[in-house]
């Protein structure tokens, strides 16, 4: 009989400990934004445990095996299987929806994404022959600019439109890619 009340006790904990850490998620405004990170690195993916599944989780194990516990009569084992499945379905089904829902508009940028090299832009201060100039160009909608190194010899007027071959301690080597008609 001890035991029938320990049991009963354990769960009927679960249950209120998670009740109460749901209501506070939901009044605090934590409940939906915290996560806990599962492993190491960054996988791009919903690579995060969130805690809302995991306190629904607990919320739904400990009142089912209250409930199974207090009025079945069923064995102890059999009593935290059955809750266990009946509690992954709930736990299982907000995490897919919420994977779904946080990760559907991430777009999460790589440091090769913000790379200049290839980029297309106009000069917008004139270099020539080992000087230093400016390049203007947009990136990811933004208008950006970088110092550009003319080649011995080579020499880019205002309004010349060139790419990055590459960029290197905030100057960038260029080649022209088109001149605008009518300069001098």
């Amino acid at each position: 009989m001890k035991e029938g009340i320990v049991i009963a006790t354990v769960f009927i904990v679960c249950f209120w400990v998670g009740l109460l850490l749901l209501l506070s998620g939901s009044i605090h405004g934590h409940g939906l934004a915290g996560h806990l990170h599962t492993g190491g690195g960054d996988s791009g993916g919903p690579g995060f445990l969130p805690i809302l599944p995991l306190m629904v989780f607990v919320t739904v194990w400990g009142g089912t095996g209250y409930v199974l516990t207090r009025f079945s009569g069923m064995q102890l084992l059999a009593v935290v299987l059955i809750c266990t499945l009946v509690a992954l379905l709930p736990g299982i089904l907000l995490y897919t929806v919420l994977a779904r829902v946080m990760t559907r508009y991430d777009s999460s940028m790589s440091e090769l994404d913000y790379e200049p090299a290839g980029q297309l832009g106009y000069i917008s201060v004139a270099a020539e022959d080992g000087a230093v100039g400016e390049m203007k160009y947009v990136l990811h909608g933004t208008m950006r600019s970088i110092g550009v190194r003319a080649e011995a010899g080579q020499q880019l007027m205002r309004g010349d439109r060139v790419i990055i071959v590459r960029a290197d301690k905030g100057i960038a080597a260029v080649t022209l890619f088109e001149r605008e008609i009518g300069q001098n």
